[in-house]
């Protein structure tokens, strides 16, 4: 992969992310859903709280639509971007008014798309 390639790559990493954070505090199931893998799955915790909660896709379009994740926007701020051959990383911090997220989320470029794979993150209450 040439170096050109890898920061073309970069930039549409950086879009697809933001693009997928938006939607989520916007609580748009459908785009959500479309912009996930099949074999998604995240680990969170709460910062300071022992054992971690997991989740699938399917779990994960169940709580939003539920509207226990999501409905707030939230400040992005990019902390690194990372390509890996298919597979980009991005290491993020997100704050909403009330929540601080700290978060890698890796995503598999599928085509021409980019389609979250694993998410981990530290959540904290403000």
């Amino acid at each position: 992969m040439s170096t050109l390639q890898a920061e073309d790559l970069k930039v549409s990493l950086k879009k697809d992310f933001i693009k997928l954070m938006s939607e989520i505090d916007k609580q748009n199931v459908d785009y959500v859903e479309k912009a996930m893998h099949d074999d998604y799955h995240d680990s969170f915790v709460f910062k300071g709280s022992p054992g971690a909660i997991s989740s699938t896709k399917k779990d994960y379009v169940k709580f939003l639509s539920e509207g226990k994740i999501g409905g707030m926007d939230r400040k992005v701020e990019i902390s690194s971007l990372e390509i890996m051959d298919q597979f980009g990383i991005v290491k993020s911090k997100l704050e909403s008014k009330v929540m601080k997220f700290d978060g890698n989320f890796t995503f598999y470029l599928n085509g021409k798309t980019w389609v979250l794979i694993k998410s981990i993150i530290v959540a904290e209450k403000k």
